[in-house]
């Protein structure tokens, strides 16, 4: 469906470490503005109150997402939040996609779903249809190895 500025529309949950990485969910929305083929629906939780609330809105949100991106930060492979959300992730069967920032080798939360470079041509393939992406690793590695922006 095309928004208002006639991109078409994807709905995506970020998950990412909340007290350190939020800077990083904001910067990459304000670069998808220019680079993104598609307009990114945030399904993503306001908050990082991790109780019962918590888990039926994250439920909620990510079974309304086409997509989870898992933005990789130093400590994301330590929170707890965000393997809650990947365990939900994988339950619900949608597409993980973890994003390392450029010339970073963060640890992992999850060895579900392809991990790429934070470069927008894999990011707009990705999106293009997430699913089959996930499906076909040999294409995120395609997008790796050639290392476009």
């Amino acid at each position: 469906m095309p928004s208002p500025t006639g991109k078409p529309s994807r709905s995506v949950y970020f998950a990412f470490e909340f007290e350190r990485d939020a800077q990083r969910r904001r910067a990459f929305l304000s670069q998808a503005e220019q680079h993104c083929h598609y307009r990114i629906e945030d399904r993503s939780l306001p908050a990082a109150i991790h109780d019962a609330r918590w888990q039926r809105d994250a439920r909620r949100r990510i079974l309304s997402a086409q997509a989870v991106i898992v933005l990789l930060g130093p400590d994301t492979h330590n929170a707890s939040g965000v393997r809650d959300e990947l365990s939900l992730a994988g339950q619900l069967r949608k597409p993980v996609i973890q994003l390392m920032p450029r010339s970073k080798n963060y640890g992992l939360p999850t060895q579900q779903g392809p991990v790429c470079p934070s470069r927008w041509v894999y990011i707009n393939a990705m999106l293009e249809d997430p699913q089959a992406f996930v499906r076909d690793r040999s294409a995120a590695a395609h997008v790796r190895d050639v290392g476009g922006t």
